[in-house]
């Protein structure tokens, strides 16, 4: 519970950074607060994209999924290899990844019906949408226009889950090898 309410502030920080978010950001503010770790490890881990992609926020998630690995490893009496924890770590903190990057897509959906019935704008609405426009860009240029409906959303939704899907699969068939 603990580890994965720090997965999703994580999250949170990397893709405020992502969307291109400043710190000052009133809106934003409380969530660099919140994640002042990501700047510890970015001491360390540099970021890159033009200082849009967070290494040390990928890095410090990595590090909270091996976290909770071990620990349920632990509780449950059962050992796990290191090369079964690296593995195991990285395809969980995917499959996390494009999880939460269809919980953002959903939001954006759910928030652009809410913008369109109310014809108001909140600061925290405002938000998710700011921070769903990086991973929705790519899916607009690729989604025909048709005016006032937007397909780019419902394209990515499918798109992650077909990927979670996939990798899901590969993660079932490799890990049973690897243990």
């Amino acid at each position: 519970m603990i580890t994965t309410l720090a997965m999703m502030l994580v999250f949170i920080r990397f893709m405020l950074q992502f969307a291109g978010m400043d710190a000052r950001d009133p809106v934003a503010h409380a969530a660099y607060r919140a994640t002042h770790i990501v700047d510890v490890f970015g001491r360390i881990f540099p970021t890159v994209g033009h200082g849009r992609i967070s290494t040390a926020a990928i890095v410090l998630m990595f590090l909270i999924r091996l976290i909770d690995i071990s620990g349920k490893a632990a509780l449950t009496h059962h050992g796990i290899g290191p090369i079964q924890l690296f593995f195991t770590g990285s395809l969980s903190l995917i499959l996390d990844f494009l999880q939460m990057c269809r919980y953002l897509v959903i939001g954006s959906i759910i928030v652009s019906w809410i913008v369109v019935l109310t014809n108001n704008m909140h600061p925290i609405l405002g938000l998710i949408v700011r921070v769903a426009e990086p991973i929705l860009a790519p899916f607009r240029r690729i989604t025909p226009n048709l005016g006032m409906i937007d397909l780019s959303p419902m394209v990515a939704f499918f798109v992650f889950y077909l990927l979670e899907m996939i990798i899901g699969s590969i993660a079932g068939n490799m890990l049973p090898m690897l243990g």
